[in-house]
């Protein structure tokens, strides 16, 4: 059916719509969510439940927003959402369009429909284009190196393409075989810790895995995550929810819309009367992601991360999703065999606007150059220390 479609459609098809009102948002929520449920990338942060969400608590005072939407009759084929951001530059006053990378959200990539996506999305960039005409260029951060974006910029000719790799892998365990041989294959040191492990945390009383799917997960589980997280590691070294009053409004708007998707999750461990793992996740077509982990430090002898995080894995085997995507990466991943996944930053520059030339990519390539510069100075610095 996509095959057939993409054929018949011609960027002259396409209508356009802007908005920039949250309430206008809300119009396009079931539609745009399904794209992201289908998509390539896989990733929820491309959806109305978690772009309106941050949308709604995150942008600053001097910027706004507003979201491209792209369809084909009645029938939304792509979707750009975009922080227009103030930059001063000599006295004048532009504008840069991005997508941005925060703690809350990170890889908000431009979503279209499969099979679409090198129509709609030069279409996409053009409107946007259009309806900033006096902006320094446009900025997506962190795009994985499978997403269909990146391909259909590099295939525009009016534009100038910067393309950096991000410091930060993502990681993601691809769900191949059967669950069985995948722990075969999984190190002596962590299988043991698993059976070790396992064993004790199941002789405390009132013991149990729990999987909250469809209309069981709602944000009324959100409570539950913030106390396990305020008792981990992070209370000393991390960012906690609970610290935020603003953190605390997005994630219980957040949950709340990722559960009227149908795609909240949370895995969480039971024990002695209280949630000592947790686990937000986000189920959609071919992946779980998982968002927010956490466990209470003073179980930490008995793994309940570990023994939690054994059963998400088994839990994708059951389900038959191509792949565990954990968005960002840690080392103890890799005791897990996971893959890793480049990702990118992509800037974007109207080539025939002296603008956007002078002011967005000429001081964007002086600062790529110092940085290079900068990471030469350092290692040999550090080799004439040694």
């Amino acid at each position: 059916m996509v095959l057939r479609q993409s054929k018949l459609l011609t960027k002259e098809k396409l209508k356009i719509q802007i908005v920039e009102n949250l309430e206008e948002l809300k119009l396009h929520a079931d539609s745009w969510n399904q794209i992201v449920f289908e998509s390539t990338q896989q990733l929820p942060m491309t959806s109305y439940a978690w772009v309106s969400s941050y949308f709604e608590h995150y942008v600053e005072v001097d910027e706004s927003w507003f979201c491209v939407f792209a369809y084909n009759d009645s029938e939304l084929v792509g979707v750009l959402p975009l922080i227009v951001t103030p930059q001063r530059f000599f006295g004048f006053n532009f504008s840069l369009l991005v997508t941005r990378r925060a703690s809350q959200s990170c890889s908000l990539d431009i979503v279209a429909a499969l099979g679409l996506e090198n129509i709609v999305i030069p279409v996409l960039i053009d409107a946007a284009r259009q309806f900033c005409p006096h902006h320094l260029g446009m900025v997506f951060n962190r795009l994985p190196e499978n997403s269909p974006t990146i391909a259909a910029l590099e295939g525009m000719s009016d534009i100038i393409l910067v393309k950096e790799l991000d410091s930060m892998m993502g990681a993601h365990l691809k769900i191949t075989g059967c669950f069985d041989e995948y722990l075969k294959n999984l190190s002596g040191n962590l299988k043991s810790t698993i059976k070790r492990s396992g064993k004790k945390l199941y002789q405390l009383e009132g013991v149990k895995t729990i999987f909250l799917k469809g209309s069981d997960a709602t944000e009324k589980h959100l409570p539950q995550l913030i106390e396990v997280e305020t008792a981990s590691w992070k209370r000393t070294k991390g960012h906690l929810i609970a610290n935020s009053s603003i953190d605390v409004s997005f994630y219980t708007n957040l949950t709340r819309r990722l559960s009227e998707a149908g795609w909240l999750e949370w895995q969480l461990i039971e024990a002695e009367g209280k949630t000592i793992a947790i686990n937000l996740a986000i189920k959609l077509k071919r992946s779980t992601i998982i968002w927010k982990l956490a466990y209470d430090e003073s179980y930490s002898k008995l793994s309940p991360g570990t023994i939690l995080f054994e059963q998400v894995v088994k839990s994708a085997y059951e389900d038959k999703v191509d792949e565990i995507n954990l968005i960002s990466d840690f080392s103890w991943y890799d005791n897990w065999k996971m893959a890793k996944r480049p990702h990118y930053t992509i800037k974007v520059y109207s080539s025939h606007k002296p603008i956007s030339l002078m002011f967005g990519l000429l001081p964007a390539y002086v600062l790529r150059k110092l940085k290079v510069l900068k990471r030469q100075f350092t290692k040999r610095y550090q080799i004439f220390s040694n």
